[in-house]
């Protein structure tokens, strides 16, 4: 946890009420180790595209369709892209996706998010929320499609608050929090975005897309 875990429930507790739904995925991805936004993350990320109101978003990391239902209900006139490479996954995001209501609006991509997308795709929003040691390879693939004035949301970018003591991650998890700290710092240093960090759910990064005529 990155933050007191009374405070964190607390927090929690003050959502709203989900969907049906919604609270079928909590459970089925707590009981199966399946990583999903965190409570209080969603809620941040729902009043981030209340007031940015997007258009097109573009999802890396579909996972069972927990998120893309998220992104969906807050940006009713979006279109979704979203993307992975787990087959059995990406199948029950299909079906939830579809209890949802909101199929006719989302791309599912059976797809590496390491090979990118074509051009013809642009995106007010990114939401990066997959492979944490790919993170960096995301943004560069993926920031180029976005419009000026987009926002990049990215996921567990604190990482149980091992960045901030890396000595104490095992040897497994240390390469990752060294990518971690690696993204985050180049986040801050691009002139092209302005980035501010949330100490909430597992570490938001938001980050804006500058205009050419800003910041450079």
């Amino acid at each position: 946890m990155i933050t007191n875990p009374a405070i964190d429930d607390y927090v929690s507790s003050l959502v709203p009420e989900r969907s049906p739904l919604l609270k079928r995925m909590e459970q089925e991805a707590a009981e199966e180790n399946i990583p999903i936004v965190q409570l209080p993350s969603a809620q941040v990320m729902r009043m981030l595209l209340l007031l940015h109101r997007p258009k097109a978003i573009l999802e890396v990391g579909t996972a069972i369709g927990y998120s893309t239902i998220w992104l969906a209900e807050a940006a009713p006139e979006a279109r979704i892209v979203t993307m992975d490479i787990d087959e059995d996954r990406l199948a029950r995001a299909r079906e939830n996706i579809k209890e949802a209501g909101c199929a006719d609006r989302v791309e599912i991509l059976s797809r590496d998010a390491t090979l990118g997308l074509p051009e013809s795709y642009q995106f007010d929003c990114l939401f990066i929320d997959a492979a944490k040691g790919q993170y960096r390879v995301f943004l560069d693939l993926y920031l180029p499609l976005l419009r000026e004035g987009g926002l990049v949301i990215s996921d567990n970018v604190l990482f149980r608050g091992l960045v901030a003591t890396p000595e104490e991650a095992g040897k497994r998890q240390r390469p990752m929090v060294d990518k971690l700290l690696s993204y985050n710092s180049h986040l801050m240093e691009r002139p092209d975005l302005e980035t501010t960090f949330i100490p909430v759910g597992d570490g938001l990064a938001i980050s804006m897309k500058k205009s050419k005529n800003i910041g450079s």
